[in-house]
């Protein structure tokens, strides 16, 4: 498990320090004429481990910023993505509702033109009742002409 930024900052505090004072050199008493000479390896040692920690919460830092920044990357590609399918569904929407309108102006035209087609056969019915109707009393004057003829030569 990766140590948090928090955790590689945080400085190790002896029991008499102050809070948000860092001891550099913690095996050395405060200096003064009785005090021991400095160990100069232990305090490079302290300042090498300050650096490591330094550059390790660094190449934290910059993991998190590239984390982020994929994040960022992947949220914004899924957004464009999502915009893109969103004009595609509104064109098809658009594109749905046109052809709902022509299914239903061809719907009325057919039913206009059923109407019409209606009404010519039975126009045509009342023509043709007409038509048989004058072609029976035709017929039937035919005969009492044809039996009037007859039965005057006869």
């Amino acid at each position: 498990m990766r140590p948090t930024l928090r955790q590689l900052l945080t400085p190790v505090k002896s029991a008499g320090e102050r809070p948000g004072v860092v001891q550099l050199f913690p095996d050395c008493p405060a200096s003064g004429p009785d005090s021991n000479p400095p160990n100069w390896p232990a305090a490079i040692e302290l300042i090498r481990d300050v650096g490591a920690r330094i550059r390790q919460a660094r190449r934290f830092t910059q993991d998190v910023v590239q984390h982020s920044q994929a994040m960022i990357d992947a949220t914004r590609h899924r957004l464009e993505e999502t915009e893109r399918r969103l004009r595609l569904a509104e064109s098809t929407a658009r594109d749905a509702h046109l052809r709902a309108e022509r299914a239903e102006l061809a719907a009325k035209m057919a039913d206009a033109r059923a109407r019409r087609a209606e009404q010519e056969t039975e126009l045509s019915r009342a023509k043709l009742a007409e038509a048989q109707m004058w072609l029976k009393r035709l017929y039937s004057n035919v005969q009492m002409e044809f039996r009037d003829i007859t039965e005057d030569r006869g």
